[in-house]
C-alpha cells in the first residue's frame, strides 16, 4: 500500500524523477491533474478535474519551497487529498473489469470504436 503523502515536497518527489522541474504549485497541480487524467485513474476517479480552479491564484503562483502551510492550509489540504487518491490509483494493477470500463469510456468519448 502506498504511504500517505503529507507535504507538497513529497508530492513533487512522487510526481517527477526530477522534483526541481516542478517549481510552483501550479506546476505541481498540473502534473497531478495530468496523472489523474490517465485512463488508469480516470476510470475510477474524476474529482480532480476542477482542482486547479478551486485553488487560490496566490497559492498556485507560489514556489513550492516557499509555501506557508498555515497560510494556505485549505489549498494544501485539497491538493494532498487528491494526491492521496490519484497516486494509489495510478499504481494499482488493472483488472479485466477496469480494462473493460476504460474501453467503454474511450468508446463513449469517441476515442475508440
Amino acid at each position: 500500500m502506498t504511504e500517505k503523502i503529507e507535504t507538497l515536497d513529497e508530492l513533487a518527489s512522487r510526481l517527477s524523477e526530477d522534483p526541481s522541474e516542478i517549481r510552483t504549485v501550479s506546476d505541481l497541480v498540473d502534473s497531478l491533474v495530468y496523472l489523474g487524467n490517465t485512463d488508469k485513474v480516470y476510470a475510477r476517479h474524476d474529482d480532480h478535474l476542477g482542482l486547479k480552479t478551486d485553488l487560490s491564484s496566490a497559492f498556485l503562483g507560489t514556489p513550492i519551497d516557499q509555501i506557508d502551510a498555515l497560510e494556505f492550509e485549505e489549498d494544501v489540504n485539497r491538493v494532498l487529498e487528491q494526491a492521496n487518491i490519484i497516486i494509489p490509483l495510478s499504481e494499482r494493477h488493472l483488472s479485466a473489469d477496469d480494462l473493460e470500463e476504460i474501453a467503454e469510456d474511450q468508446a463513449r468519448l469517441g476515442l475508440r470504436e
